[in-house]
């Protein structure tokens, strides 16, 4: 497999230096495996960040996941609101 590349020392380097060709799709024919990248770079040139978004820390897989469960949330609260209501 594609060798893991290695950590650099952020108090040496600092945070968002380390850029890889980690990206999909790749120049090579088995992506590189970066887990301590700051930023991945794919052979079209588009980079991204390899930081968790805020939704991805709070446990949500992503955005759309996340527009999911408020929409439920909110529903849920409409539905004891009208309960409430109707009592």
């Amino acid at each position: 497999g594609m060798p893991t590349i290695p950590r650099l020392n952020d108090n040496i380097h600092g945070l968002s230096t380390f850029v890889a060709d980690c990206g999909v799709p790749s120049d090579f024919d088995e992506t590189l495996e970066c887990d301590n990248c700051t930023m991945c770079c794919n052979e079209d040139d588009d980079c991204y960040p390899q930081q968790k978004t805020k939704v991805q820390e709070l446990g949500l897989k992503d955005y759309g996941t996340f527009a999911v469960a408020l929409f439920a949330f909110f529903i849920a609260l409409f539905c004891m609101v009208a309960f409430l209501l109707y009592i």
